[in-house]
């Protein structure tokens, strides 16, 4: 199978100092946009909307919307008014920073050497930036995708969440089809790439060659230097079996991520995709969607929380799958469906947030499984989730 690696941009691919770089970005973003938003009002807007982003932990909005709600009402400026200067400012004076910048060496060479072994590989950086900008500094870095075909690139007009939330790593496996393969991370910052990335159940390799105390890893992770990521790769490639996201925090990443997967699958979607059945028992997007909705609803979120508060409940079996034809969810406009989803999941979410050990263990009785916890309870809806997502994946590649 398939091996589908992640990697992380900037001291990863790319030299490129952060501190050293924002200082001279938001200067330069700033002098741009002086005539709307003196500097006294720039920078306390920027910092809010960064921190809004980085702390987001919710599936509706991307990060650029997020970004949005909270920067523009700040600087007292519609961002229509401007669009084109923000446009001209990555067009004409973004490119500048590149001297603060260099390619890494070894780092064309790993992407190479991926792709004519047939891997995916993903560029998952921190979106933070729009895609005009990462994309330029995978060109500094040597690794412009005119060139280099990447599976996937993170941006904030697509990711719904950053790092270092599991939930990020969640969402790009989610838009991949959630990958039966060997998986693997790279990256340079142990916070916002490993630890994460390991949350969800990922081996990694921390590019980091200086001894310090790191917290147990998974045991297929390693710790070094660029050049010897490939021969560590050759060996997940080869000993790594199935993805394991049964760790509670990937379980918790996967129920956050899912409705932004349908969201990032759906956006550019004519009416007619959204409707679409690759076979008439098979079901639409829309279909699929509301049958989410629903069954968040009217199932999980009673048993949830039932055995959360220590009932240890008795849960019949429920039959949802009728619901699609009874309830004419076809006939249901598309988007409304979408958002009835992010908030029936999001409800869901807010019920578990903060939950302890003791409550994840809390037993019930169900009926076709037996004995379960709640723990249990939510990894099938995670495992529900992947093969939801697997379906409307499948849906829309017939109908495009």
């Amino acid at each position: 199978m398939t091996l589908t690696l992640l990697i992380d941009l900037d001291d990863t691919l790319l030299s490129n100092d952060i501190e050293v770089f924002q200082k001279a970005y938001f200067k330069r973003l700033a002098e741009a946009l002086q005539p709307w938003a003196p500097m006294d009002k720039f920078m306390p807007a920027m910092m809010a909307a960064i921190q809004a982003m980085l702390t987001k932990k919710t599936p509706a909005l991307t990060m650029e919307e997020q970004f949005d709600r909270v920067f523009y009402p700040q600087i007292g400026t519609a961002k229509s008014a401007l669009t084109e200067v923000v446009n001209q400012f990555y067009a004409e004076i973004f490119p500048e920073l590149r001297k603060y910048t260099a390619p890494r060496p070894g780092a064309i060479e790993l992407v190479t050497s991926a792709l004519d072994r047939g891997w995916q590989v993903v560029i998952a950086t921190n979106p933070l930036f729009p895609r005009t900008a990462i994309l330029q500094r995978l060109g500094w870095a040597g690794l412009s995708p005119d060139i280099f075909n990447f599976k996937w690139i993170t941006s904030y007009e697509q990711s719904h969440f950053s790092k270092p939330h599991p939930a990020f790593y969640a969402e790009i496996l989610g838009c991949l089809n959630w990958p039966s393969g060997p998986l693997a991370m790279i990256g340079n910052s142990l916070e916002d790439d490993i630890l994460p990335a390991e949350k969800l159940g990922l081996p990694t390799y921390w590019l980091h060659e200086e001894e310090s105390e790191a917290p147990a890893r998974n045991a297929l992770s390693q710790t070094g230097a660029l050049e010897n990521v490939l021969p560590w790769l050759e060996k997940i490639e080869m000993t790594q079996q199935a993805p394991d996201f049964h760790a509670i925090s990937g379980i918790f990443a996967t129920l956050q991520s899912t409705p932004a997967v349908f969201d990032t699958f759906s956006r550019s979607l004519p009416d007619e995709v959204w409707s679409h059945r690759p076979a008439e028992s098979e079901w639409s997007l829309v279909e699929i969607l509301a049958h989410l909705r629903d069954v968040d609803r009217e199932v999980n979120f009673g048993r949830i929380s039932q055995t959360i508060r220590g009932e240890n409940p008795f849960l019949p079996g429920a039959n949802t799958d009728p619901w699609v034809r009874e309830r004419n969810y076809a006939a249901e406009p598309a988007r409304a469906a979408l958002e009835g989803f992010f908030q029936s999941r999001t409800n869901l979410l807010e019920l578990i947030d903060g939950a302890t050990k003791r409550e994840l263990a809390q037993p019930a009785r169900h009926a076709i499984f037996g004995p379960t916890t709640l723990k249990e309870l939510l990894g099938f809806i995670a495992t529900h989730d992947r093969t939801h997502i697997r379906q409307a994946w499948s849906a829309i590649q017939t109908a495009v």
